[in-house]
């Protein structure tokens, strides 16, 4: 600290009156340079910077007993960790300053999900779900003062599976949008101590063998042909099931699908152009919004000989197959367009994914062989014709 204070005002280019503080008389332990509106309030608060410095000065050489000893035990405590006195308590100054500009848990909860009523009510419920775990276990407390441990045994991420995967993600979206500027109730770099659990041991995923398609598709053809269609999108353009709900006969037409921002998952439009075999299928079926279609769609799967229940079915038949594979209908899709010869620049954009091509790459390259996809997008409705061109599966030079 120097022996002499001096807080001197200045004008810089443009016009602005300032005083230097040196690092050594902050509480940040940082060079600040104070701005005023005028040269009476910079005279002003260099005054007073000089008053209290001069204060700070005397009460130092007439430092206290008790004081002393304080200082000589906090160091004594500090000489392990090589930091000094003065450090620690800027330390102790700068988390104390994080907790009174932090939020509570509950405030920045609520916060948060007035900002999300735009989203769709399913998302709006799985982030409500997610943040629900949290606050009823820490919400009185301020974001600042939690910890990787408090989130983990908190926020349903200490076992694994799909759900727990879903609260990390939901998590991790949220404590982004609080450390972000202006808010910056929490440290961003912080969550980076949450692992992500992991949805799948093996990351395998599961498709449907051409047979297995064939005898949905039937299945569908004779119980319930108002839902081909929608089979057909799912199997043959990739289309997820909550698209399908919001999909309009309107949407597609002999030039493609169109999803627009209003329908598609990620809220980024995305045209996927037609295969000869959907094309196949959609003429034979043209599309109409099934209204029930979790109901219609689960009854044509248990019909078809998957363990699925479905309420529109009064005493269906024993299943003769194992559950219904979770998205199976796009991984069987993606993984026979890829064997077909389909890009994996063109399936990220038409399956709307916002990453990039690897984690396609890593599920579906190889997943199929090329005689399976051939015989994949050669099932056609009764009557069609046999055979299907698959030149728009043909690779582009340079394509993965």
């Amino acid at each position: 600290m120097p022996r002499r204070a001096t807080f001197k005002f200045r004008k810089d280019k443009r016009d602005r009156w300032y005083i230097d503080v040196a690092a050594s008389m902050t509480a940040s332990g940082k060079r600040e340079r104070h701005f005023h509106p005028n040269r009476d309030t910079a005279r002003d608060h260099a005054q007073l910077l000089k008053d209290k410095f001069d204060e700070h000065g005397s009460n130092a050489a007439a430092i206290s007993p008790t004081l002393a000893s304080d200082a000589t035990k906090a160091a004594e405590i500090l000489t392990s960790y090589d930091v000094t006195l003065l450090t620690a308590a800027r330390f102790y100054v700068a988390a104390r300053q994080r907790d009174e500009a932090s939020e509570t848990l509950q405030n920045a909860v609520t916060t948060y999900l007035k900002t999300s009523v735009t989203l769709r009510d399913r998302t709006y419920k799985s982030y409500e779900n997610t943040l629900k775990r949290l606050t009823t276990a820490h919400g009185d407390r301020t974001l600042s003062t939690l910890t990787a441990i408090d989130i983990v045994n908190a926020g349903g991420l200490d076992v694994g599976g799909a759900g727990a995967a879903l609260h990390w993600r939901n998590l991790k979206a949220f404590w982004n949008w609080c450390a972000k500027s202006p808010r910056g109730w929490c440290i961003k770099e912080l969550f980076d101590a949450v692992e992500a659990p992991k949805a799948r041991s093996d990351g395998e995923i599961s498709i449907l063998s051409p047979a297995e398609t064939t005898t949905l598709l039937r299945t569908a053809q004779k119980h319930y042909p108002a839902a081909v269609a929608s089979f057909a999108l799912s199997l043959f353009a990739g289309i997820r099931a909550e698209e399908l709900k919001r999909l309009g006969s309107e949407d597609v037409t002999v030039d493609g699908i169109e999803l627009s921002s209003k329908i598609t998952k990620k809220g980024r439009r995305r045209h996927i152009a037609l295969s000869p075999t959907l094309a196949a299928w959609l003429k034979a079926y043209p599309f109409e919004r099934v209204p029930n279609w979790d109901q219609v769609s689960a009854a044509v799967r248990r019909l078809a000989g998957w363990k699925v229940e479905s309420r529109l079915l009064e005493q269906p038949l024993e299943p003769t197959r194992g559950p219904w594979p979770q998205n199976v209908m796009r991984h069987s899709h993606a993984s026979y367009a890829i064997a077909a010869g389909a890009t994996l620049e063109t399936l990220l954009f038409e399956f709307g994914h916002t990453g990039s091509a690897a984690v396609l790459r890593a599920h579906y390259v190889g997943k199929a062989s090329k005689k399976a996809a051939l015989e994949f997008f050669a099932i056609l409705p009764k009557g069609a014709a046999k055979k299907v061109q698959l030149s728009v599966f043909k690779k582009t030079k340079g394509a993965a």
